[in-house]
């Protein structure tokens, strides 16, 4: 079964950006389907602490006869070792989600991720050069967890010098994770930055 963990969602409030931004979004998960997938999660991003009272804004769509299942992700991207940022099961507001994750910027906040944060997903940004070195002993700390580390490819299709620290990037974390623990997700944008599920394998 073929999973797309990442496709990223807005929540525009302007009525002609935001029925442009479901049809966009109904294209790639059409897509999605008729290259294979069996499941998608829409993903919602915010950066810093998680408002209060903040319910999940994610819209699942209306696909009659088609088999698929859709998830809603919060993805939080953290810059501030000195925040609080709610993620744990008690936070009603992370219960509105069915997967969450987390971004951490800096060194700090990946050990914490790895550590202690009640998540799901550790998603890196894995086009750019990493901040920080990935360490066997602190990523084999979420992988004992049962977290997982996100590889995104639809960068490395727009751009070249993203491909190459793609892929430099990947084969650090495959190293320190010995293969374990990791999914492969779009984060694509559009329709045309999605592959199938056999071409991700080969990549």
């Amino acid at each position: 079964m073929f999973y797309d963990l990442n496709l990223p969602v807005s929540t525009s409030t302007g009525s002609a950006q935001a029925a442009q931004e479901q049809l966009e979004t109904r294209k790639r998960v059409e897509l999605l389907v008729h290259l294979g997938y069996q499941a998608v999660a829409y993903n919602y991003e915010l950066t810093g602490k998680i408002p209060a009272n903040h319910v999940s804004p994610v819209s699942k769509l209306n696909l009659p006869g088609v088999n698929l299942k859709q998830f809603s992700r919060l993805t939080l991207v953290v810059d501030d070792v000195s925040q609080n940022y709610g993620l744990n099961a008690n936070n009603p507001s992370v219960l509105s989600y069915d997967i969450l994750a987390v971004q951490p910027t800096n060194e700090k906040l990946f050990q914490a991720a790895c550590g202690t944060f009640e998540v799901d997903i550790i998603s890196l940004d894995m086009a750019a050069r990493l901040p920080f070195y990935l360490k066997h002993s602190t990523v084999g700390l979420a992988v004992e967890r049962g977290i997982y580390f996100e590889l995104c490819y639809s960068a490395a299709i727009r751009d070249a010098t993203a491909r190459r620290n793609l892929i430099s990037n990947a084969q650090s974390l495959i190293r320190v994770t010995r293969g374990k623990n990791i999914i492969l997700s779009s984060q694509a944008m559009k329709a045309m930055e999605l592959r199938g599920p056999y071409d991700i394998v080969n990549l």
